[in-house]
């Protein structure tokens, strides 16, 4: 399968799509189909097709949204692509991948730590991974813009 193709699955669950820098193609998704669409590329492309690279989680505060970014790598090719989503703010509950890409475990706990993000079915979560004690006690989440950390 060429990077079209591959790129064609990702297309099919985009709300949106449009470049980042450098040359970055982004596709905005549902947070409901993220989980979906790991499941077909595992299906299509196979553990050896892709491989997730990072997850960043951005706290948009004026906006009362979190927004997910999930870095994939291409492979062979290398093409780096960006699965974005959009969690609310009060409530930022999203399906985790943990059981079918293990790799995601330190970018779901990471997430969950300084954001607050829960990643439902991933039993690992707790805080204290990233944050220190005397923060995640008092139910901070360091990278919220209103932390006052």
């Amino acid at each position: 399968m060429d990077v079209a193709e591959k790129l064609k699955l990702l297309e099919d669950f985009a709300l949106e799509k449009s470049v980042l820098k450098p040359n970055r193609k982004l596709f905005v998704v549902e947070p409901s189909y993220v989980r979906r669409i790991f499941e077909s590329l595992i299906e299509k492309l196979g553990h050896g097709g892709f491989y997730l690279s990072t997850i960043v989680g951005t706290d948009l505060k004026e906006e009362n949204k979190i927004r997910l970014d999930y870095y994939v790598v291409m492979l062979p090719e290398e093409e780096t692509v960006v699965i974005r989503t959009f969690l609310p703010r009060e409530n930022p509950v999203i399906d985790s991948l943990i059981d079918i890409i293990p790799g995601a475990l330190a970018g779901e706990c990471e997430t969950y730590d300084l954001l607050g993000v829960v990643f439902r079915g991933n039993p690992f979560l707790k805080r204290g991974f990233f944050v220190p004690t005397d923060v995640s006690e008092k139910g901070i989440y360091p990278l919220r813009k209103d932390s006052g950390v």
